[in-house]
C-alpha cells in the first residue's frame, strides 16, 4: 500500500522527532515513510515511496531518480556518502558490481534527444510553475497516474520555447532520459509526421536494432511502451496536429512525464486527464522585456518612442517580437523609427514581420494553421477577415457568412481550437491583431469579389436592422424612417426589451461605427445615414455627444446621394443638433436652417415641425429662452394641426419650459401640466419624465418644495427605467437644489454626489465643475 497524502506525511514527521538511531531496525516500509517525510521537510517535495520501491533499489532494478533521493536516504540511514548506502534488510550494493570487463554487458542507451534550450527566454513564470507542480502533485514510481501536459496556443506564441526551457531546467527529474520529436503538425514545408515514423525514431533512440523492430504500428508501440516502462523519462511531442496524432506516442508507464504542444487545444488528451495549459500573448511589460533582451536595453532606451510603437505592432506575439528584433539587429546603424514607420501601415505589416525564412515569417506561420482547416472553417475564416470591429457576436458572424447561427457554431469551435479565434466572452469572438491582418489578406485574395460584396452587404444590413429594432424599443414614439427589408442571408438579432436594447447598443457600439465606415467605403450611402439615425437616441440619452457627431459627419456626406429631400432635411437637422451639442453653434444653426428650408421645399409639414423643435432647443442651448419660445410655439401649432398626440405633448412641454425659464411660472405650469396629461394618455413614459422635471422646476421656484421633490423623484425613477443617464444627472442635481433650499444639507450633498458621478462617467466637464462648486458652497 503506497503512503499517500499530507496526513501520512505529518504522522511520519511526528515519529521523526523521537529518532535516536535512525538506521537501526527499520523495515522497508518505515524507511520509505521516513524518506518521504525528509523530502517534504527539506524540499517540500511530495514524494510517495513505498516498500516495493525500496526493494527495487536494493535489487538494483531501478536507478536513483535524482540527487535529492540519495540525500534523503543518506540522512535517514545516517551515512556520509553514497558508497555507504545500504538497507536494513540487505547490506549488499544497490546493483551488482562487475569487475571483469570481458563479462560486462552494455546497458541500454539513455536517450538525450532534447534540442538546445532557447538562448533567450522571458516571462512565463506561471506556466513554468504549473508544469513543475503537475509533476510534484502526482504519485511517483508505481503510482497510477502519468503526467501529461497539453500546451496549446497560437502559432508564434512560444510553445516550443516554453517546453524546452522547462525541460532543461528540470533535467534532474528524468534520470532515465528524454525523448523528443517534432511532429510537424503545422509545418509549411510538408505534411505532418506520421506516428509510425515518430515511433521508429523513439525505438532507435532506445537502442533497438533495425532487425529487432517488429512489423506494424501496434507492435512497435507495444515495444516502445515496454522499453520505457518503469523509467523516469520525459517525452516531448512537439507541434502535434491534434490529440489523435499524439496518443500512439504516449508511454504506458506512470513514471513518465509527457509534454505535448500544439496549435490546437488537444481536447482529446484533456478529456483523458491531461493538464491543459493555454499560452496567452505577452503583456506589454513582458513584450518590452523580451524586446530589450533580444535587441539590447541600451538601443531600446535610446529610441523609446519607436521601440514602444514596434512592441505595440507585435501585439504581444513572441515570434513577432523576435522577428522585429532580428530585423533591427541586422541593421544596427538604422534608427528604429524607420522600421516603426514601415510597420505603421497595417496593410503591409505582415510583410514587415518577415525575417527571411519560413520559420520566422509570420505569414507562413499563420498560413500553416489556415491550411489545416477544413473547407467550411476556412471559408468562415476568410469571411471574418472582412470585419473591422474589436470583437464580433455570433449573430453578426452568422449574417456575415449568410448562414443561420446554429450552422456556424461547429466552424467557430474549429477556429477556436486552432487558436485562430478566441471566444473571450460567451458568444463574443475576437482575433489576435496579427491573425486579423492575415484573415484580411485571405479575404481579399481567396474570396471572389462578388462573395465579398454580398458578405459586406449582409453584415451592414445586420447592424442596421438590429440597431433599428433596438432604437424602436428605446423610443417607439420618435418619428421613424423607412428602411428596406434585409436581403437574403441577413438575420437581424431579436431583442426582447428596453434593457436588452441598451445593452446591445453598448456592446456593439464599436461595431456599429465600423459597419457605418464599411458602408461608406462600399458606396452604401443610404445605410451610412440610416445607421447614424438608429444610434441617435442612445447617444442622446447617454450624453455621447462626440460619438454622435462622429456618426453624423459621414451621414451628411452620404445623404447628398439621396433623392428624397425630406431625408436630406432630417440628416441636416440631426447633424446640426450634433454640432450644437459640442458647442459648434454657428455651423449647427446653419444646418438647422438648411433643414427647415429643405422641409419647406418638400412640403413636409411634420418635418417642418421637427425643424422648429430643433431650432427651439438650439436657442435654449445658447441661453436665449425668449428666441427659443417662437419656434417652440410654431412646432406646437403644426403638431396640433397634424393630430400627432405624442409630438404635441413634447411641444407643449418645450413651450412650458421656455416660459418657466423666462419666469412666467403660471403659464409654464399650464403648458407642462397639459403635456404631462397627454404623455400619460399616450403611455409615453420616457417623455413623461421630462414633463415631471419641468413641473418640479416650477414647484421649486414657487416655494412648493414637497411637490417639487415628488415630481423630481418620479422623474428620476422613469429616467432610470429608460436608461436616460444624461437627464437623470440633470434631475438629481435639481433635486439636490430643492433639499439645499429646504435646509436639508446632508440629503443635498448625497444627491449632488450621485449627479457628479454620472457627469464624470459622461465626461461632462462643465456640469462637473458646476456641481463641485455647489458642494464646496454647501460646506
Amino acid at each position: 500500500m503506497a503512503v499517500t497524502g499530507n496526513k501520512r506525511l505529518r504522522a511520519a514527521r511526528e515519529r521523526t522527532e523521537s529518532w535516536e538511531h535512525p538506521g537501526e531496525g527499520l523495515s522497508r516500509r518505515e524507511l520509505a515513510e521516513r524518506v518521504n517525510a525528509f523530502l517534504w521537510e527539506r524540499h517540500r517535495q511530495r514524494a510517495v515511496l513505498d516498500d516495493n520501491y525500496v526493494a527495487k533499489l536494493e535489487r538494483g532494478t531501478i536507478r536513483w531518480p535524482n540527487a535529492r533521493y540519495r540525500e534523503a536516504f543518506r540522512a535517514v540511514l545516517d551515512v556520509e556518502s553514497d558508497s555507504d548506502l545500504g538497507f536494513v534488510n540487505s547490506r549488499r550494493e544497490a546493483a551488482p558490481l562487475v569487475t571483469d570487463p570481458a563479462h560486462s554487458a552494455p546497458g541500454p542507451p539513455v536517450p538525450h534527444q532534447l534540442p538546445a534550450a532557447p538562448l533567450r527566454f522571458t516571462a512565463r513564470a506561471g506556466e513554468l510553475t504549473a508544469l513543475s507542480a503537475a509533476c510534484d502533485d502526482v504519485p511517483g514510481p508505481g503510482g497510477p497516474v502519468m503526467v501529461i501536459s497539453a500546451v496549446a496556443g497560437a502559432g508564434g506564441i512560444g510553445k516550443t520555447s516554453l517546453a524546452l526551457h522547462w525541460a532543461h531546467r528540470e533535467l534532474d527529474r528524468f534520470p532515465d532520459g528524454q525523448l523528443y520529436v517534432d511532429l510537424r503538425g503545422f509545418d509549411p514545408a510538408g505534411p505532418p509526421m506520421s506516428p509510425a515514423t515518430a515511433i521508429r525514431g523513439f525505438l532507435d533512440a532506445l537502442g533497438v536494432a533495425p532487425s529487432g523492430i517488429p512489423d506494424g504500428l501496434n507492435a512497435q508501440v507495444a515495444l516502445y511502451r515496454t522499453l520505457v516502462s518503469g523509467k523516469r523519462m520525459l517525452v516531448i511531442l512537439d507541434n502535434a496536429r491534434d490529440s489523435a496524432s499524439a496518443e500512439p506516442l504516449l508511454p504506458g508507464s506512470a513514471a513518465c512525464t509527457v509534454l505535448v504542444t500544439s496549435r490546437n487545444q488537444l481536447t482529446g488528451l484533456v478529456a483523458r486527464g491531461a493538464q491543459a495549459l493555454r499560452l496567452p500573448v505577452f503583456t506589454p511589460v513582458e513584450a518590452g522585456e523580451l524586446f530589450a533582451d533580444l535587441l539590447g536595453a541600451e538601443k531600446v532606451e535610446a529610441d523609446a518612442e519607436a521601440s514602444a510603437a514596434l512592441i505595440r505592432f507585435c501585439a504581444g506575439l513572441p515570434l513577432a517580437i523576435s522577428v522585429i528584433a532580428a530585423r533591427a539587429g541586422s541593421n544596427p546603424a538604422f534608427p528604429l523609427a524607420l522600421l516603426a514607420d514601415e510597420l505603421a501601415d497595417d496593410t503591409g505589416r505582415l510583410d514587415g514581420l518577415d525575417a527571411g525564412e519560413d520559420s520566422v515569417r509570420l505569414s507562413s506561420v499563420f498560413s500553416a494553421s489556415y491550411r489545416a482547416l477544413d473547407d467550411d472553417a476556412a471559408e468562415l475564416f476568410r469571411h471574418l477577415g472582412l470585419t473591422t470591429g474589436a470583437d464580433t457576436g455570433t449573430a453578426a458572424i452568422a449574417s456575415l457568412a449568410g448562414l443561420p447561427p446554429h450552422r456556424i457554431r461547429g466552424q467557430l469551435r474549429i477556429l477556436e481550437n486552432a487558436h485562430l479565434l478566441e471566444q473571450h466572452r460567451p458568444g463574443r469572438y475576437r482575433m489576435h491583431d496579427l491573425v486579423s491582418l492575415y484573415a484580411r489578406d485571405r479575404a481579399h485574395t481567396d474570396l471572389p469579389a462578388g462573395s465579398r460584396d454580398r458578405a459586406i452587404r449582409r453584415l451592414v444590413e445586420f447592424y442596421l436592422h438590429t440597431a433599428f429594432g433596438a432604437e424602436r424599443l428605446l423610443d417607439a414614439h420618435r418619428p421613424s424612417i423607412a428602411i428596406p427589408p434585409a436581403g437574403p442571408g441577413c438575420h437581424a438579432a431579436p431583442l426582447p426589451d428596453h434593457a436588452a436594447a441598451v445593452q446591445w447598443f453598448t456592446e456593439e457600439h464599436a461595431n456599429l461605427l465600423a459597419a457605418q465606415q464599411l458602408a461608406a467605403r462600399h458606396g452604401r450611402h443610404d445605410d451610412v445615414w440610416r445607421i447614424a439615425w438608429t444610434m441617435n437616441t442612445y447617444h442622446m440619452r447617454h450624453d455621447r455627444r462626440d460619438d454622435n457627431l462622429r456618426v453624423w459627419r459621414p451621414a451628411i456626406d452620404a445623404v447628398a446621394h439621396t433623392r428624397e429631400v425630406s431625408d436630406q432635411a432630417d440628416v441636416h437637422r440631426l447633424y446640426g443638433w450634433a454640432r450644437m451639442m459640442v458647442g459648434d453653434h454657428g455651423p449647427g444653426m446653419d444646418h438647422l436652417g438648411r433643414a427647415l428650408t429643405l422641409f419647406r421645399q418638400a412640403g413636409d409639414a411634420a418635418g417642418q415641425a421637427r425643424a422648429h423643435e430643433a431650432l427651439a432647443a438650439a436657442w435654449e442651448k445658447q441661453g436665449d429662452h425668449r428666441r427659443a419660445l417662437r419656434p417652440a410655439l410654431e412646432a406646437l401649432a403644426r403638431y396640433e394641426e397634424l393630430d400627432q398626440p405624442a409630438r404635441t405633448a413634447n411641444a407643449l412641454n418645450t413651450v412650458g419650459w421656455q416660459y418657466a425659464r423666462l419666469g412666467e411660472l403660471g403659464r409654464a405650469a399650464e403648458y407642462c401640466t397639459a403635456a404631462l396629461r397627454l404623455f400619460r394618455r399616450c403611455r409615453y413614459l420616457d417623455a413623461e419624465a421630462y414633463a415631471l422635471h419641468s413641473l418640479g422646476y416650477i414647484d421649486h421656484h414657487t416655494g412648493r418644495h414637497r411637490s417639487a421633490v415628488r415630481h423630481y423623484r418620479h422623474a428620476v425613477n422613469l429616467l432610470r427605467g429608460a436608461y436616460d443617464t444624461k437627464q437623470e444627472a440633470v434631475v438629481l442635481a435639481d433635486l439636490a437644489e430643492v433639499h439645499a433650499s429646504a435646509g436639508n444639507r446632508r440629503r443635498a450633498r448625497l444627491l449632488w454626489l450621485e449627479a457628479l458621478a454620472l457627469c464624470r462617467q459622461q465626461h461632462r466637464a462643465s456640469d462637473v465643475d458646476r456641481i463641485e462648486r455647489r458642494l464646496e458652497e454647501l460646506g
